[in-house]
C-alpha cells in the first residue's frame, strides 16, 4: 500500500501544478491548492512514517509528526467552501481561531515528543508504547471532533448558501452546487472511517499504529482523485459578477436582518408590490436581483425579502418565475407572436435557459408547457399561436 502513497502524493502534486497553470485563478483556487498540499504532506508524511518503521528509523527527527496537519484540513476545507459561496467575503481576525487547535497540539506534542532523544522516539513508537499515553487519546479524540465537525459544517454552508440563491436571485441555472455536495461527502466518508478505525481501535486495540496509518491514508490518496476530478472541473456555484451586484452579495454575505413591520404596512407595501410587478414587469429582466427591485420600489432588500417571506410565503425566485409564467400564458394568446416557438416565448418573458422555464412551469402549472398549450386549444377551440 505505500505505492499507493507515493501515487497520492504526485497526483496532488500533479493537481496543485494545474491549479498554477490554470488562467484567471481565483481565491478559491488557492484554498483548493492549500487542500492538496495539505494532502500530499499527509499522504508523503505517512510512507515516510512506514519507510521509518520498516527501516529501522533512518529518519528519527521525522517520527510521529504526520498526524498534525490533520487540524488543518478541516478549517481548508471550510475556506474553500466559504470563499466559493460567498466570493467577496474577507478574512476576519476572529477565522484565526480555525488554526488553534493545530497551535496546540503542535505545542504540546513538542514538549511530550519531539523533543525527545532518537532512542527514546524509536522506542515508544516501535513498540506502539505512545498509544498508551492520555495524549495520544486525546489527540484522537480530537481529530474526530474537529474533522466531522468542520465537515458538517461545510454541508451547512452549502445548504445556506443553496437558500440563499433562491431568495436573492431570480436566475440560478447556471450555478452548479452538486460539485461542493461531492466534495464535503466524499471528504465525511474518507473521516468517518479514519475516525472510526482509530477511535475502536482505542477501545479494542485491533491493529498496530502502523497499519491504521496505511489505511486511512489509501483512503485520503482516493479522495484526491475524486478532488482532482471534480474540483477542475466545476462549474459556478455562485452568479456571475454582472449579475451579481456587490450589494446582493453583500447582503447574502452579512445575513438576512429581522424586519417587523405591522400588518398595515405589510398590506400597503405589498399592494404596492403587485401594482409594480404588474405594471413595470420588471421579471422580463433576465438577470433581475432582489437588490435591483428594492431599489426600483425605494425600500431595503432585507424589507423586501422579509415580506415576501412573510407575507407571500416566497422566495424570491419563484416569486419572479411565477410572474414570468403568467406573462408566458398572455403571449401565447398574442397573434404578434406567431412565428416564436415556445422557447422564443418564454425568453420573451425572462426566462434564459429551457430548462428553467420548464421546470418553473411544471412546478406551478403540474403539467409540460406543450400539455397547457395543448389542453388549451382543445378546450378554447383556439389554435395557441406557440409550438
Amino acid at each position: 500500500m505505500n505505492y499507493l502513497l507515493i501515487i497520492g502524493t504526485f497526483e496532488s502534486i500533479f493537481l496543485i501544478f494545474m491549479l498554477l497553470a490554470k488562467k484567471n485563478k481565483s481565491r478559491s483556487d488557492l484554498f483548493l491548492g492549500l487542500i492538496l498540499f495539505l494532502y500530499a504532506l499527509a499522504l508523503f508524511s505517512t510512507f515516510i512514517e512506514s519507510y521509518n518503521i520498516s527501516h529501522n528509523f533512518p529518519y528519527p527527527f521525522l517520527i510521529n509528526l504526520n498526524w498534525l496537519p490533520l487540524f488543518l484540513h478541516g478549517p481548508a476545507l471550510w475556506f474553500y467552501i466559504k470563499s466559493l459561496s460567498f466570493p467577496v467575503s474577507k478574512f476576519k481576525p476572529l477565522h484565526l481561531v480555525h488554526f488553534v487547535p493545530f497551535i496546540v497540539f503542535t505545542i504540546i506534542h513538542y514538549f511530550n515528543f519531539m523533543q525527545l532523544p532518537a532512542i527514546d522516539k524509536i522506542q515508544l513508537v516501535e513498540n506502539d508504547l505512545f498509544k498508551e499515553g492520555v495524549f495520544y487519546k486525546i489527540s484522537v479524540l480530537s481529530i474526530a471532533i474537529s474533522t466531522i465537525t468542520y465537515n458538517l459544517w461545510a454541508l451547512k454552508l452549502i445548504q445556506k448558501h443553496k437558500y440563499n440563491l433562491v431568495q436573492n436571485f431570480s436566475k440560478i441555472e447556471d450555478i452548479d452546487l452538486h460539485w461542493l455536495k461531492i466534495l464535503t461527502i466524499a471528504s465525511l466518508i474518507c473521516y468517518g472511517v479514519n475516525v472510526a478505525l482509530f477511535n475502536l481501535d482505542l477501545i479494542f486495540h485491533f491493529a498496530s499504529y502502523h497499519l491504521l496509518l496505511i489505511i486511512t491514508n489509501s483512503f485520503a490518496a482516493v479522495y484526491v482523485l475524486v478532488i482532482g476530478y471534480f474540483g477542475l472541473l466545476q462549474q459556478n456555484v455562485f452568479v456571475n459578477s454582472k449579475a451579481a451586484d456587490n450589494e446582493t452579495i453583500k447582503h447574502i454575505i452579512d445575513g438576512e436582518k429581522k424586519v417587523n413591520p405591522s400588518n398595515a404596512a405589510s398590506n400597503q407595501f405589498i399592494d404596492k408590490l403587485i401594482v409594480y410587478m404588474e405594471q413595470k414587469q420588471p421579471y422580463l429582466e433576465p438577470e433581475i436581483t432582489i437588490s435591483k427591485l428594492s431599489k426600483m420600489l425605494g425600500v431595503q432588500s432585507e424589507f423586501l425579502s422579509e415580506m415576501l417571506n412573510s407575507s407571500l410565503k416566497k422566495s424570491f425566485f419563484d416569486f419572479v418565475n411565477k410572474y414570468r409564467i403568467e406573462e408566458f400564458k398572455v403571449q401565447c394568446l398574442s397573434k404578434n407572436n406567431s412565428h416564436l416557438t415556445i422557447i422564443g416565448i418564454a425568453y420573451n418573458c425572462g426566462f434564459n435557459s429551457k430548462a428553467a422555464f420548464y421546470r418553473a412551469f411544471k412546478k406551478f402549472e403540474g403539467i409540460s408547457p406543450g400539455e397547457y398549450i395543448q389542453g388549451f386549444s382543445q378546450k378554447s377551440g383556439t389554435l395557441l399561436t406557440a409550438k
